[in-house]
Formats: C-alpha cells, sequence, structure tokens
C-alpha cells in the first residue's frame, strides 16, 4: 500500500516553495525521493530551498514563477521538464501573504 502513495521518483512542483510554509513542504517532499522544482516569484528564496533539497542528498531546481503571468508560468513547465522530466504533481502555495496586497 505504501507503493501507491510513494513519491520516490516523482517530479513535484511547488508555487510559493520560496517561503516558510511552502518551503517546508519541499523540503518533506525532497526528503520523500522526489524532484523537487522550487516555483517562486523571488529567485533567491527559490534557490535557497532548493539548495538546502540538494544538501540533504535530494534533487531540486529553482524556478523563478510568477503565477499571475501565463509565459512566466509556461516558461517554468519547459524549464522543469527540461531538468527534471516529466511533472506529476503541482502543489499551488503561491500568493496571499503580502502586506501591501489589497482585497
Amino acid at each position: 500500500m505504501s507503493d501507491i502513495f510513494s513519491l520516490s521518483g516523482k517530479t513535484v512542483a511547488i508555487t510559493g516553495g520560496g517561503g516558510i510554509l511552502c518551503g517546508e513542504m519541499a523540503l518533506a517532499i525532497g526528503k520523500a525521493g522526489a524532484k523537487v522544482a522550487v516555483l517562486d516569484l523571488a529567485e533567491e528564496a527559490a534557490a535557497k530551498v532548493a539548495k538546502q533539497i540538494k544538501a540533504d542528498g535530494g534533487s531540486a531546481v529553482a524556478v523563478k514563477c510568477n503565477v499571475l503571468d501565463k509565459a512566466s508560468i509556461e516558461e517554468a513547465k519547459v524549464k522543469i521538464e527540461s531538468e527534471s522530466g516529466k511533472l506529476d504533481i503541482l502543489i499551488n502555495g503561491a500568493g496571499g501573504n503580502r502586506k501591501d496586497a489589497t482585497a
């Protein structure tokens, strides 16, 4: 039964992956054996999480991505697939916690 839920060998993209909550999810997913694409508007934040995943023995790529821009999303998909293979899972965790956001 555990094989059904295994992330080993899967490619997982997580938007907002440079943030606190999604960064922790990305680290856990990396430890579970997935190849992790850490997407974030802040490229430096994504790179920091990807670096930690790699330091823990996992596989990760940092991808600058604005989830409100279709072209940016399409570019991210191309980068992910060229570096990590077919995308298996997407976790949408970006947005919503900016102090300057308006309702």
